[in-house]
């Protein structure tokens, strides 16, 4: 795997835009004034972020291990942030499919 901490940086800015979308889609959205909470505005700009390294991601690394990789480790990280910030639920089978998860991501890792 090529590139090790600009992966890390895709995926924390990835996952931590779908956190800032959630903090500002709290509001009203129906109408322009809501789309301009600085939650979402923060979210779109880490959104852009994240696609431009992940483009560099792309081009140096095998899509077909990258991209499921990144793809887990965001659904691990908003799934534990979305828990510590929001109190959502951390049931038994979410649970496991996260060890589930993260066992493929060790073995995707150890592939590339």
């Amino acid at each position: 795997m090529k590139e090790p901490l600009l992966i890390l940086l895709t995926v924390l800015c990835n996952a931590g835009a779908q956190v800032a979308l959630k903090t500002g889609s709290t509001g009203e959205l129906s109408s322009w004034r809501g789309w301009l909470h600085p939650g979402i505005l923060f979210g779109l700009a880490l959104y852009g972020i994240s696609f431009v390294l992940a483009v560099r991601v792309y081009a140096v690394n095998a899509l077909s291990v990258i991209s499921p990789l990144m793809a887990g480790a965001i659904f691990v990280l908003v799934s534990v942030a979305a828990r510590l910030l929001f109190g959502e639920s951390f049931t038994l089978g979410k649970s496991a499919g996260m060890l589930l998860i993260l066992a493929g991501i060790v073995l995707l890792s150890r592939s590339a």
